[in-house]
């Protein structure tokens, strides 16, 4: 149950005066009733000081009439009970009783101060009055020593009138007290409360969305300051949701214009937003609010989704007799995905054409280029004039002609997804040495040293021994035509489930600018050169595709005459002593 701030703080206020006013009272009616008894004491016991003087004398004379007489004559005057009473507790004489028919008061508490020659206070209930009575009781002493006390005593019941008419006094007060607190206190809530219900009922509104809301307030304190935020969110809050708003339509117009197809997921699969492209592809009505698995008719695409919990996803996905590239994406809270799709249909059949051109013009070219070669190779041997060098010329061009045709089929098979790995177990170390071996000749030729640098024990992967060679001999190839003076230095090893292979060289370099753009089928840092040596220009293409194929990676550093390192990582075999447990 809600309880406005005006009830809360009129309450707290009046339970505070409430309590001050109970304890004040309180303890002014107890201080009073302590006063009322000391005052009543120090009354009798100086009206016992100048009894006692002249009760003395009668008792040494021994006339226990004059006595009674004179306790009674006095009791008459100071409205208190007198009695007399002897050491050994006998009733010597009372103002209000016989003393004969009094019992034995030696054990009374303010008789046996008394005795001890102190001033006895008490207050009890009296048996032979019926009431509550304050004692006093005083020493008297003779040539004896102290041989009676002189004991006066009063009723509390006048100091219970008088208590009571002074409790009702206080009673009255405090009950003006308490209403004039609970009028200030209703103006004090009320004055408090007043803004602060304004400025709930403008959050209210402010929630509901009218963004126009408003408080002013002068009260020149803490909740004026409040009004004042208020006031600066809720502009803050206007231009924002007007920004947003207007965010909001330019998104939602590019997202409709967008050719390509795009989902929003939630983190539970269901379709949060849809353009018009997707909505046509998958051809299920209503898109948004269902899962995706209900309206996307793709095992591969379900699995793309999958997959991209945590990073990003991209592969091309089949859909009625149309390729897409795919892309899943998580956004940055990792609780909803975005998918876009790409038509690339076209894309494909353009490539799946341009491989086929490819494939069989480098069939029909390789037959006449082969026939051109052999009579080339025919006119040197029967030369008999100055054509050597013309059909010399004639024969390199050939031979690079033929090269190129080659690689191209080669890298044409590779890019087109259909070459199956033949997988086994390799020898790294066996590998290298056997890909060294075929460049002896040119090595030596050269003069260049070739070495190898890895563990003694040696790394086993697991790929294709006749891709790995191809992918090795392009590297060494290029290392080989590159470097003038020094060698070539092929490491291997080893870490973290992975094989890692590097091919140095200390030839001329690669400058910086070209790095990243040498594994582009024809692209030659120096064209010149490149032909001058013979090469295609697609060797680096092709190590490209073999260490994807292999699920690997390459890098590649490189400074002008400095040298170059080519690093390849592959993973290694199942049964490899390198490879680390996991689970």
């Amino acid at each position: 149950m809600k309880r406005p701030v005006f009830f809360k703080l009129s309450m707290s206020y009046l339970l505070l005066v409430l309590v001050v006013a109970g304890l004040m009272l309180m303890f002014m009616l107890r201080s009073f009733h302590a006063h009322s008894i000391e005052t009543s004491t120090r009354d009798l016991h100086r009206i016992g000081l100048a009894l006692s003087h002249q009760i003395r004398p009668l008792m040494e004379n021994g006339q226990p009439e004059e006595l009674n007489a004179l306790i009674s004559a006095v009791s008459r005057d100071v409205q208190a009970r007198i009695t007399v009473i002897h050491g050994l507790g006998k009733v010597l004489a009372d103002s209000d009783n016989t003393a004969a028919s009094m019992e034995n008061h030696r054990r009374r508490p303010e008789v046996l101060a008394a005795l001890t020659g102190s001033m006895g206070q008490s207050i009890r209930y009296s048996t032979t009055l019926g009431r509550d009575m304050l004692y006093v009781a005083l020493p008297l002493e003779t040539t004896g020593g102290i041989t009676a006390v002189l004991r006066l005593s009063i009723p509390l019941e006048d100091i219970q009138i008088l208590l009571g008419a002074m409790r009702t006094d206080l009673l009255v007060l405090a009950s003006i007290i308490i209403l004039f607190s609970l009028l200030i206190a209703l103006l004090f809530s009320h004055a408090v409360s007043s803004p602060i219900r304004r400025l709930s009922r403008a959050s209210r509104r402010l929630a509901e969305g009218d963004f126009k809301e408003r408080v002013w307030l002068r009260t020149g304190d803490e909740i004026q300051e409040l009004a004042e935020s208020f006031n600066n969110m809720a502009e803050r809050l206007e231009g924002s949701f007007a920004e947003l708003a207007s965010s909001k339509e330019e998104l939602e117009g590019i997202v409709s214009s967008m050719a390509e197809a795009l989902l929003a997921l939630d983190e539970k699969g269901r379709v949060r937003l849809a353009n018009s492209s997707a909505e046509r592809l998958f051809g299920t009505g209503k898109v948004l609010g269902r899962y995706y698995w209900e309206i996307v008719r793709s095992p591969q695409l379900n699995n793309l989704i999958e997959r991209a919990s945590r990073q990003q996803a991209t592969d091309t996905v089949d859909i009625d007799d149309k390729v897409y590239l795919c892309s899943v994406t998580p956004v940055s809270s990792g609780k909803a995905r975005v998918v876009l799709m790409h038509d690339i249909t076209e894309m494909k059949r353009l490539e799946k054409i341009k491989r086929d051109l490819v494939v069989n013009v480098s069939h029909e070219l390789r037959t006449p280029l082969t026939a051109i070669k052999g009579f080339t190779e025919t006119l040197l041997e029967k030369r008999s004039d100055g054509s050597a060098e013309y059909l010399e010329i004639i024969k390199n061009h050939t031979d690079r002609l033929i090269n190129i045709i080659n690689d191209l089929m080669e890298l044409s098979g590779l890019e087109s997804g259909e070459v199956r790995l033949d997988a086994e177990d390799v020898s790294l170390r066996g590998l290298i040495e056997e890909t060294l071996a075929l460049f002896g000749p040119a090595l030596k030729a050269k003069n260049l040293a070739a070495k190898i640098e890895g563990p003694q024990q040696d790394v086993i992967i697991r790929g294709d021994a006749y891709r790995l060679e191809q992918l090795l001999t392009n590297l060494i190839d290029n290392a080989v035509k590159y470097t003038e003076q020094g060698g070539i230095t092929v490491s291997f090893g080893s870490s973290q489930n992975i094989a890692v292979v590097k091919v140095a060289d200390t030839g001329i370099g690669i400058p910086r600018e070209h790095l990243g753009r040498i594994f582009e089928r024809f692209y030659a840092v120096d064209k010149s050169r490149s032909r001058k040596l013979g090469g295609t220009g697609l060797g680096l293409s092709i190590v490209k595709h073999v260490v994807t194929l292999h699920k690997g990676t390459i890098s590649v550093t490189s400074r002008p005459y400095g040298g170059t390192t080519f690093t390849i990582t592959l993973p290694l075999a199942a049964g490899s002593p390198h490879r680390e447990a996991t689970g």
